[in-house]
């Protein structure tokens, strides 16, 4: 599909990951992990939820080895690093109807960053299986920099790979709270819900598609 762009001032969209471009399943997680280490699903949640494994990692306080090692000495079996890896990561499913929105602003010469709060391993597990994040020309990822939404810095971060004004800029998020943060940093932002209701804050903004992408 070749959809046709024009009358935009908009140059660069930033775009969240999970539950935007790819699902995930917190549940499936929970689940995977608790048949790996032989833990109760209650432990596991206390250890990633209440223990905050899950925000030390994406905030790349701890690397996805060191993670393993900290699982490793709460569980119940031996597993391997590996087996770990695909307990914890295997949990995504592609928004396949969002992609012809990108590939259309990427035809166009939209400038796109990926901005999300991730994990080592979770970005590896989608990055590996579906090719659109490939156009992506930059990656703004919270383990990477070391800071995670709704930080303000990791926006300032985002708006700094930008090349162009931030009134130029668009971001989409699945969390109101992002994207409220979003907004104070000089973001111009709404939250997504449907690839149609996207086109729809793109057209707003002069981003017109002459043919539906969705």
């Amino acid at each position: 599909m070749d959809p046709e762009l024009y009358c935009t001032q908009i140059k660069t969209v930033y775009f969240d990951l999970g539950n935007v471009i790819v699902f995930f399943s917190y549940g499936k997680m929970i689940s995977q992990l608790a048949q790996c280490t032989g833990l109760s699903e209650d432990k596991v949640k206390q250890l990633f939820f209440d223990h905050k494994l899950r925000d030390l990692v994406e905030s790349g306080k701890i690397s996805s080895s060191e993670l393993y090692q900290r699982v490793k000495s709460e569980s119940l079996r031996s597993f391997s690093f590996l087996e770990l890896n695909i307990a914890f990561s295997d949990i995504f499913t592609p928004n396949e109807s969002l992609f012809p929105i990108i590939r259309a602003l990427k035809e166009k010469g939209i400038r796109l960053i990926l901005l999300s709060n991730t994990s080592e391993s979770h970005f590896n597990r989608v990055y590996s299986r579906y090719p659109i994040l490939r156009l992506f020309d930059e990656l703004i990822l919270s383990y990477q920099v070391g800071v995670a939404k709704p930080d303000p810095l990791i926006f300032k971060k985002a708006l700094a790979k930008a090349e162009c004004t931030p009134a130029q800029c668009f971001y989409t998020d699945d969390i109101p709270e992002y994207v409220s943060a979003a907004r104070k940093t000089g973001l111009d932002a709404e939250v997504f819900t449907t690839p149609a209701a996207l086109t729809g804050h793109l057209a707003s903004r002069g981003l017109i598609f002459q043919k539906s992408p969705c």
